[in-house]
């Protein structure tokens, strides 16, 4: 069989093609269990942070998680824990950020008043600029932020928002469709989570 025939190449290609897949398939298969806790861990880390509870290392999450919400029910809209005698809700949120998904997790006091922690699970937004928002400086802002009014992430002015009675937090410089984008989403979960709690 001549190299240079169109015969050859498609075997060529559908041979590399093959290989290709049937290895990737492997390595897929070989990395699906460690992907499953990787996320479970991520996952129990931010459900912890949003409620103000130090996380840990790794090893230690999903113990502390369990132990936090024993009672742990995915088809519910929020998940309660207590920490020092004070009820937390807890809830996961989602949205559209500016260029694609924005979730994380949202905890607050029982009677929504204030924010007890704020957590980004994933996001599509521009590195350096919308993505920012899973920084710790950022999510640092809206711990213990008087939520009873809703949330609002003003224009960024480079300097985080330490004043915990306004209602408002500093936005991310130059990325101001996300910073409004973020304020919709967790302004809608803050209702969602007012109305499900008083249909309890």
């Amino acid at each position: 069989m001549k190299k240079d025939s169109i015969t050859y190449t498609v075997i060529v290609a559908a041979v590399s093609a093959f290989a290709f897949v049937f290895f990737l398939s492997l390595a897929n298969g070989a990395t699906k269990e460690k992907v499953a806790e990787n996320n479970r861990i991520l996952e129990a880390k931010a459900y912890l942070a949003a409620a103000g509870i130090p996380a840990g290392d790794d090893a230690d999450a999903e113990a502390l998680f369990k132990k936090a919400f024993p009672a742990f029910d995915p088809a519910k809209p929020y998940q309660e824990t207590s920490i020092d005698g004070e009820k937390i809700v807890v809830s996961p949120f989602q949205g559209s950020g500016l260029w694609g998904t924005i979730a994380g997790v949202l905890g607050m006091t029982s009677d929504f008043s204030h924010i007890v922690g704020l957590e980004i699970l994933s996001h599509s937004e521009t590195p350096g600029l919308g993505g920012r928002i899973d920084e710790d400086w950022f999510k640092d802002q809206f711990k213990g932020e008087n939520a009873e009014r809703g949330i609002v992430i003003r224009k960024g002015t480079g300097k985080a928002d330490t004043d915990k009675d306004n209602g408002e937090v500093d936005g991310i410089t130059g990325a101001s469709r996300t910073s409004d984008s973020l304020q919709v989403i967790i302004n809608r979960k803050i209702d969602e989570l007012k109305a499900a709690k008083g249909g309890d």
